[in-house]
């Protein structure tokens, strides 16, 4: 079987995602390449389709809605089957989103099969995008697991995020500075990059945090910096699922994160993690000191987080769900 996958400029928890399946994919047997991800252009479709041709694949996999739409046409171009995994709800407003939505209605009817990386995204998709219901499925991102390490207490509250405004990481800034008015001794620690960078650093400077809160910038290994932190906060405004939880829960970091998305799934409130409202700061800074001052809640956290993980999102789950979903459609 040799299957093609395909995304748009995609970072952060696509990119890993893409890669973590091109590997367990390739360990059944699989022959999988990685286009390089482009925009929707002609251009673009063109390399595709002779990306497909030469490559003698079978099947095109796509990931979000850029690769969704170059992945689809040049598999119909090509004459292979495409399926579609949807990583997040929408991301653009206006005249873009009727632009996206039109682009999905006229690719119905040439898709295979979708998938969706959480149940609300699921349901999402159902509502929004009005696809069969008959022709989508759930199969949860996965995380490769290793023995829980100790859980270690530092006043270190960190993330790791594309810096954009849907990340939230403004939130988590001014959480920061109330957190600062009990816990004086609190740290902050923001892995990524992104075109909200300079805001956010200017953010940083109003707030009195400078010497407070450290940007690393892009890395491509986080998990040194996860294991610096005593909490992990993902202020998302909008999240399919969250990777980067996933990450920071494997490393007994006790995590506090937004109830938007998907995210519920994966932090069960009080017993994976702990769960805000978004735009929230005053919220998530005493969610955030609850951990801080409580080593017990602190280790029951990370205890029930690697359980869960565990139970519903081990990586192998997550790659025979995919080919089990790809034999099924080149087979039908």
């Amino acid at each position: 079987m040799r299957v093609l996958q395909v995304s748009g400029p995609a970072a952060g928890g696509i990119k890993k995602h893409i890669r973590q399946l091109a590997a367990g994919l390739y360990a059944r047997g699989v022959e999988v390449r990685i286009a390089p991800p482009g925009p929707v252009s002609p251009l673009t479709m063109a390399a595709l389709i002779r990306d497909i041709r030469e490559g003698g694949v079978d099947l095109v996999h796509c990931h979000g809605f850029q690769g969704g739409v170059n992945g689809r046409l040049a598999a119909l171009v090509a004459g292979v089957p495409a399926v579609v995994t949807i990583h997040n709800s929408l991301q653009v407003k206006g005249l873009y989103t009727r632009g996206a939505l039109w682009a999905e209605g006229c690719l119905r009817r040439r898709t295979a099969r979708w998938v969706a990386v959480s149940s609300w995204l699921r349901d999402w998709s159902l509502a929004t995008l009005g696809l069969p219901e008959s022709g989508i499925e759930v199969i949860y991102n996965g995380i490769e697991l290793t023995p829980l390490p100790d859980f270690c207490p530092r006043p270190v509250v960190g993330t790791v995020a594309r810096l954009i405004h849907g990340k939230g990481i403004d939130v988590l800034l001014r959480a920061l500075a109330l957190l600062r008015r009990d816990l004086p001794n609190v740290r902050g620690l923001i892995v990524g990059d992104g075109p909200e960078r300079p805001k956010l650093e200017l953010l940083s400077r109003e707030l009195g945090l400078e010497s407070v809160v450290k940007f690393t910038g892009h890395v491509d290994d986080v998990g040194g910096y996860l294991r610096r932190m005593g909490v992990f906060v993902l202020p998302t405004r909008s999240e399919g699922l969250g990777i980067s939880i996933m990450e920071a829960m494997t490393q007994a970091v006790p995590v506090v994160a937004t109830a938007v998305g998907g995210v519920p799934e994966l932090v069960v409130d009080g017993k994976t993690g702990l769960l805000v409202p978004a735009d929230a700061p005053g919220r998530l800074a005493l969610a955030i000191k609850q951990i801080l001052t409580s080593r017990a809640l602190a280790q029951r956290l990370t205890v029930g987080a690697w359980e869960h993980l565990q139970a519903r999102f081990a990586l192998d789950a997550m790659i025979s769900g995919n080919y089990q979903l790809y034999r099924r459609v080149i087979d039908a």
